[in-house]
């Protein structure tokens, strides 16, 4: 998912890494007349840990939790939306073809 540029209603986070990029984005346009937040102003704010924030911005594993308390810092919430993955079949008839 490209999310660079893209306003956050309807965003559709599929992996850590959507949640990623949001997050990123979503802090460097955050702070103080529209300048970047730091991690560590996010991360008081969420009530988690600065390296928690490097985690999540890294792609990496957190709890259900945690990405919510980083999220409500935003304004964000989540919603479920059916998502459309290749089978199994389909995978392995595009890596034949590459």
């Amino acid at each position: 998912m490209n999310i660079d540029g893209a306003s956050n209603e309807n965003l559709l986070l599929k992996n850590q890494l959507d949640l990623s990029a949001l997050v990123r984005r979503q802090r460097l346009q955050a702070g103080p007349k529209g300048g970047k937040m730091t991690a560590q102003m996010l991360a008081e704010q969420a009530g988690v840990s600065r390296d928690t924030i490097f985690r999540i911005e890294r792609g990496e594993d957190v709890s259900f939790s945690t990405a919510m308390a980083v999220l409500r810092v935003f304004g964000l919430g989540l919603s479920a939306a059916p998502v459309h993955w290749p089978t199994l079949n389909t995978a392995q008839q595009y890596f034949k073809t590459v």
